[in-house]
Parts: C-alpha cells; sequence; structure tokens
C-alpha cells in the first residue's frame, strides 16, 4: 500500500509486549508516513522492541516518559502538536488495543480540500477466548468474536454487572490541522481543535481485554495512576470500575462477562449473550505480523 505524505499516528503505550509489533506492523501497513509512540514506562520489553525497530523504520519514533500520574491528554496533544510542526496534517490519535480500519493514502485524499476538520472511528468491540489467562502474540490471533454493540450498555449497566463492558462501545476523534489542538483524556473529543466534523464513521477494531490477567493489570497498575486526575466520576470509570471489581473479589465475574465461553457467549448477570463469528481483527493482525516481519525479521526475535 503506498505511503501518505502527510498522515501521522501518535499513541501512549505502556507495557504491550504482546501487541506491539501487530500495532506497528498495522499502522506501517495502512500507510500511514510516520507513527510517534510515547512509551509511559514500560518495563517488559516494549520501549526496547519499538527503539529497535525506529533504528530500521524511519516511520517510526518513541519517546519515553515515566510519569506517576496518567498524563495521557496531556502527552497525546503534546505529540500531535509536534507532528503538526514538522508538517503533518492528518493526526490519528489511538490507543495501543484499537486498529482502525482505513487507508492512510484513502484518508488523505478524502480531505484534501479541506485546511481544517475532525473526524471520528467507533469501537467494535472484539473478546478474547476465556480459556486465555495470560497474554502471549499467538493468543491474539485466536480471537474470533467481536461483541454485539448493547444500546442500554453504559456505565451505569456495566458497573452494576448487568452488561458487559464489551457491549460497549465509544467514539475516538482524529483530525486535520495546521494548529496545536488539545485532546480530552481517552481521544474521545477535541478540548480545542477544528470545528467542523466530518460525519463519516470509521471502524477502530478493539480488543479491550487481551487476557484474564489483564484484569489486575489495570486495577493496580492503570487506576492508581489515573485516580488522582478523576474531576468527577465519566472520567476513566473503566479502570475504576476494573479495580473496584479486583478488590471485591470479582474477577472471575468480570471475566466471565466479558470473554468469550466454548460456545461463543458472554456471561453476565445470569444471562447468555451471543457473540458473532467474525475473523477481521485476526485478519488485521495476520496482514500487519506479516508485514513487519517481512521487513523486519530481527526485531521480531
Amino acid at each position: 500500500m503506498p505511503v501518505a505524505s502527510n498522515l501521522a499516528g501518535v499513541c501512549i503505550v505502556r507495557n504491550a509486549r504482546d501487541l506491539i509489533a501487530f500495532v506497528c506492523g498495522h499502522y506501517l501497513r495502512i500507510g500511514l508516513t510516520h507513527i510517534r509512540f510515547i512509551d509511559d514506562g514500560s518495563s517488559d520489553g516494549t520501549y526496547e522492541f519499538l527503539f529497535q525497530l525506529a533504528r530500521h523504520e524511519k516511520r517510526v519514533s518513541v519517546a519515553q516518559v515515566n510519569a506517576q500520574e496518567f498524563r495521557q491528554g496531556e502527552l497525546m496533544s503534546e505529540a500531535a502538536a509536534e507532528l503538526v510542526h514538522r508538517g503533518f496534517a492528518i493526526i490519528l490519535p489511538f490507543d495501543v488495543d484499537e486498529f482502525w480500519n482505513i487507508s492512510g493514502p484513502l484518508l488523505e485524499d478524502r480531505y484534501a480540500r479541506h485546511l481544517e476538520i475532525s473526524f471520528s472511528g467507533h469501537w467494535i468491540n472484539f473478546v478474547q477466548s476465556r480459556r486465555v489467562t495470560r497474554a502471549t502474540p499467538a493468543r491474539l490471533l485466536g480471537v474470533k468474536y467481536s461483541a454485539p454493540v448493547l444500546h442500554d450498555a453504559n456505565q451505569a449497566t456495566v458497573t452494576s454487572f448487568k452488561r458487559p463492558f464489551v457491549c460497549f462501545s465509544t467514539t475516538k476523534i482524529a483530525f486535520k490541522t495546521a494548529r496545536p489542538v488539545r485532546l480530552h483524556v481517552g481521544q474521545h473529543s477535541l478540548e480545542m481543535g477544528p470545528q467542523h466534523s466530518d460525519p463519516t464513521r470509521y471502524d477502530i477494531f478493539h480488543l479491550p481485554f487481551r487476557c484474564k490477567d489483564e484484569i489486575a493489570v489495570r486495577a493496580l497498575d492503570h487506576e492508581p495512576r489515573r485516580a488522582p486526575l478523576r474531576q468527577h466520576a465519566s472520567i476513566a470509570w473503566q479502570s475504576f470500575f476494573f479495580r473496584e471489581a479486583y478488590l471485591t473479589s470479582r474477577t472471575d465475574d468480570l471475566w466471565r462477562a466479558n470473554s468469550a465461553d466454548s460456545d461463543g457467549f458472554l456471561n453476565c448477570g445470569g444471562e447468555r449473550i451471543p457473540l458473532a463469528h467474525d475473523y477481521r481483527l485476526r485478519t488485521v493482525l495476520v496482514k500487519a505480523i506479516g508485514y513487519l516481519a517481512l521487513r523486519y525479521p530481527r526485531c521480531l526475535l
């Protein structure tokens, strides 16, 4: 696929060694001109992988920070401003478990006549097998279900175990601009940026739970760093919920609600919710790792 001339991605990452090669392969394969990673204190080899890849691939760069608090909105805004200053016009923020289902050159062509515009993607949540307790790259390739979007899945129903988190969907923002912007935490919207928005919504393949053990990581690592910055209960409510579930010994309930049993169902609050067979994320992951392996096999060793 051709490389776009002015499209850049930005991602904050922390301890995602099982997933990071897929992320890099995907966004390079779909044609981004540059991917800027901010490593927020990884200790599992994520930073080392990105540093090594950046030595061989000029479209990848990585900076390392180690903040005690979760400064996602600030760090994302600073990185986006840096990319705009360097001449990149279209900025695609993403989390490490999000795969925008787009083509870079086609996206660039679509907005060629716009000086400034924002656009959005929406989550399609994919679901891991209930048997997977620990994350490995190979186990990611076993994901074969996506969850239905339930319109009554929201903060209240998810946190009361009436609806699975994977049945909740939200939008993420991206934009074209020549000026700095300010992103809200989570990249759901812009605090400052283009006023005009494209109503088109792109798909974002999202894998919120890669394994059962990730619940403990979210509870013990993510939430303590988010809590000091929470101005009201709706900000980063997911990590607060995961921590509460962990501390009240409801990890098994949370995992059953958000993972696929052997028959392809979620089990939440006594209800079995059917999942759809969906191999789109697996296809994206296979193509991504194949792209990287062909070009940079030593980085994968």
